[in-house]
């Protein structure tokens, strides 16, 4: 009667530990509620197999997207591409203005023309009057004011009275022709030598301006007229340039840095002409700019 209940005993024992088994080999009822998007997961997993649309298509998970390559950096400019490449994609400097006061009189003794910065030239009636001031105004730049350009703004105000003292017609005029001096402790070196006149620069070069204007007007017999005249110009290449300095007056590229790595003296030089004109008002506002 005892070998009956040891095998009994084995096979609860058996179907037990068999129950067990199953048991842990199914997927716990707590962890499928506390994952949500396991079921979506198994819904979505025989969809996977179908192509992928572009609008859907996403990258594998941690594989890097390659970044489109950068454009090449642009290369420094030339001469023939851009005509100034010292100046090129430098920003505008604002360096200065000053005025010049020049007047023509048949009293150049009135108090008028006698204050600081005035300049007056005689005149004679139906005479041609012609005068020439040196440094009528001027500006100081500190070195390192401008990297290798120098250009000008100049705006003439004129005021002009005509007379035509005899009584057949005659035509009157104005000329004037500005230009500018530029001084530097640079220029002072004996061996630079200015090609303009053969003699060394002594501290100073001057440049000619694109500002010259002339006027004419005819008068009749005895008739007198006062007109007034204003316009503005600039300079395109620059009256002073590292460039210029090498090509036309011969410094060295180490020179021509050094003349704008230290300061400079601009000075407003106004030279011209006159006829039936007794009395006249010339201002000249000027401006310089940089690099």
């Amino acid at each position: 009667m005892r070998k009956p209940r040891r095998y009994l005993a084995i096979g609860a024992l058996s179907a037990a530990l068999a129950s067990l088994v199953a048991y842990a080999a199914q997927p716990s009822l707590q962890r499928v509620l506390s994952t949500p998007h396991t079921a979506a997961a198994a819904t979505d997993r025989p969809q996977s197999l179908s192509p992928a649309t572009p609008d859907t298509a996403r990258p594998p998970v941690g594989i890097p997207i390659p970044l489109p390559p950068l454009p090449p950096a642009p290369g420094t400019p030339t001469r023939k591409d851009v005509g100034d490449p010292d100046s090129f994609g430098r920003p505008l400097k604002w360096l200065g203005v000053t005025q010049a006061d020049i007047y023509l009189s048949e009293d150049c003794s009135l108090p008028e023309y006698q204050r600081a910065g005035a300049h007056c030239q005689q005149t004679s009636p139906g005479q041609t009057t012609f005068f020439s001031f040196q440094d009528t105004a001027s500006i100081t730049l500190p070195g390192n004011a401008a990297h290798s350009l120098l250009c000008y703004w100049f705006s003439p105000l004129l005021g002009l009275a005509y007379e035509n003292p005899g009584a057949e017609p005659v035509t009157a005029q104005l000329r004037y022709r500005p230009g500018l001096t530029i001084e530097s402790e640079v220029l002072r070196d004996p061996s630079l030598v200015d090609p303009g006149t053969g003699l060394p620069f002594d501290g100073r070069l001057s440049t000619a301006m694109s500002s010259s204007e002339q006027f004419h007007a005819t008068l009749l017999g005895f008739e007198q007229r006062y007109e007034s005249l204003r316009d503005s110009n600039v300079c395109i290449a620059g009256f002073l340039t590292r460039r210029s300095l090498v090509d036309m007056y011969g410094l060295t590229e180490a020179q021509a840095r050094e003349v704008f790595r230290k300061p400079m003296t601009i000075r407003l030089d106004v030279s011209g002409s006159a006829r039936y004109i007794p009395e006249a008002s010339l201002t000249f506002g000027l401006r310089i700019v940089g690099d």
